[in-house]
């Protein structure tokens, strides 16, 4: 049996690699032996990966108390950071600036143990206060270099890790903000949860919820075997509670594991004028698809593997103005806004809790309960009858289609505004090629979910014109859709020379593939073009 550094080098390897099941399995052995906060940090990236987040919430927690109780500043922060991530991909964006202050506190300097007030930011409602302006407006230059002169003497680290880091935290505070200022008042993103800075998780991980399947086999010669008990993947029909807490918890978690199926992956981003969006789906037939545009509305149909994707919009656009183009692995479809401006989200919202395009937000438990609850449904019943009785996949669907009338609002725009689009031609579509993002350095490190509202592209020599960064994901690469230009700028300004040396060299050899903040790493690495599905690479 290897040794427990042996299984965790292993296991790290296998998270970086993608491998996440595999990764899981080594670290978990390894984490047997002691509960090294890296190793824990490295499991709770694969669960979120794998969508496990109360998992990976409870190995960051975990992270963190034992990092905490052995006075290590370092991981601390990771610890920190990596909470941050996971209520940010919950939806809890309030929960998010929170963790992520606390990273950058330390990382100025601070004692871990201050009280810097930041659980009290709240109104009167219970609605967190704090905006991005306000956070993007206290990242001041002397601010950096006196905090970061401070946090490397009580460190002892590099300076580059802290400027790393720093940046890093920063982000993830601009896009929890930048996503918590699109909800509404009193939605539960808005609200804190946490109770402590240095929680203590339970002695042992939440148990995996896994739906399982008891059968009988039942012969005429041979007596009655044992049960055997078989995990399966999508019931054939839902089981446990159907009732309280317990039931809508139930249905939601089944109803996730049916219709997350067909989640496809998609990106977004925009200009004034117009909406780009892409739908990241093979062996699309462009001579049977059609597109039907509405004021708020676009829907595309037969679509493989889900027969219909819906977009509701945030905002109204020009109908007659829609354009599409269907390419080997993708479909890309342009819009034409009906009043030029930036739109703060690409979506109505609550609409990711059924329209299966996965563009960076996780619907959440609490997003679905309070939608349906504030539709006066008592009970998961009262929402779907044939819950607890019918196919997964009936009641999944019939599901969806009551959390898309509650969404729209029972109806969508009028039928008459409504105009059916043919396909473009090459020459005649405006939809551009993808930029590419899929190859991003990992010390760019910067995920996004959804587009924020300004800020010009980040500069390039490109002959297309400026790369736009709205598709630029935390450690992975996944291409997401939130627009981080304002983020990249502001990091690039207050950044040291070496910063800015290795943002430089990267993004230039690359041609703004990947963008690197560690000079240590760039000044002896030659960077590749290495561009996403449905991308390709062209020579100037």
């Amino acid at each position: 049996m290897p040794s427990a550094s042996v299984l965790a080098d292993q296991g790290v390897k296998a998270v970086q690699a993608g491998r996440y099941q595999e990764g899981i399995e080594k670290l978990t052995e390894a984490l047997k032996e002691r509960p090294a906060p890296l190793w824990l940090l490295e499991r709770s990236k694969a669960y979120l990966r794998t969508k496990d987040f109360e998992l990976a919430m409870w190995d960051a927690e975990k992270a963190l108390r034992v990092a905490f109780d052995r006075a290590n500043r370092d991981q601390i922060i990771e610890a920190q950071i990596r909470r941050a991530v996971t209520y940010f991909r919950m939806g809890q964006y309030a929960d998010a600036d929170v963790c992520a202050a606390w990273a950058i506190r330390l990382i100025e300097g601070a004692r871990a143990t201050e009280d810097d007030g930041q659980l009290g930011k709240v109104d009167a409602n219970g609605d967190y206060l704090v905006t991005a302006q306000e956070v993007t407006e206290a990242q001041k230059p002397d601010d950096k270099e006196g905090g970061l002169a401070s946090a490397m003497a009580q460190q002892g680290g590099n300076r580059s890790k802290a400027v790393s880091m720093k940046n890093q935290a920063f982000s993830w505070r601009l896009q929890a903000l930048t996503q918590m200022a699109g909800l509404e008042a009193g939605a539960p993103g808005r609200k804190i949860t946490i109770s402590a800075k240095y929680s203590t998780p339970s002695k042992e991980p939440p148990v995996k919820k896994r739906v399982e399947e008891v059968t009988e086999q039942k012969t005429s010669s041979q007596p009655t075997t044992a049960p055997t008990a078989q995990v399966q993947q999508t019931p054939a029909q839902p089981s446990g509670p159907t009732t309280g807490k317990e039931g809508w918890e139930n249905l939601w978690s089944q109803f996730r594991a049916v219709h997350g199926k067909k989640d496809i992956r998609s990106s977004f981003y925009q200009s004034d004028r117009t909406l780009n969006v892409d739908f990241f789906v093979k062996n699309v037939d462009k001579d049977s698809l059609q597109v039907d545009a509405d004021l708020d509305s676009v829907t595309l149909s037969p679509v493989p593997g889900v027969g219909q994707i819906t977009l509701l919009l945030h905002d109204k656009i020009n109908p007659s103005e829609t354009k599409f183009t269907v390419k080997s692995m993708k479909i890309e479809l342009v819009l034409t806004k009906e009043t030029p401006g930036k739109w703060p989200i690409l979506r109505k919202q609550n609409a990711e809790l059924f329209d299966n395009l996965a563009l960076g937000t996780n619907p959440t438990f609490n997003q679905f309960h309070t939608l349906l609850t504030k539709q006066n449904f008592k009970e998961p019943q009262d929402v779907i009858p044939s819950f607890g009785s019918a196919s997964a996949e009936q009641w999944a669907q019939d599901l969806a289609s009551k959390l898309k009338e509650a969404v729209s609002g029972t109806t969508l725009s009028s039928p008459d505004a409504t105009k059916t689009i043919t396909a473009a031609s090459p020459a005649q579509s405006t939809a551009p090629t993808a930029v590419p993002t899929a190859g991003l350095s990992k010390a760019a490190s910067t995920s996004a979910s959804g587009p924020a509202s300004k800020g010009p592209a980040y500069p390039t020599s490109s002959k297309r014109g400026p790369t736009n960064w709205d598709k630029i994901d935390d450690e992975e690469g996944e291409e997401k859709s939130e627009d981080v230009n304002a983020f990249f700028q502001q990091v690039y300004k207050n950044a040291d020379d070496d910063t800015r040396r290795a943002m430089m060299k990267s993004y230039i050899e690359s041609n703004g593939t990947a963008l690197s903040t560690d000079w240590t790493e760039t000044k002896t690495k030659k960077y590749e073009t290495i561009p996403p599905d449905g991308a390709e690479a062209k020579k100037w």
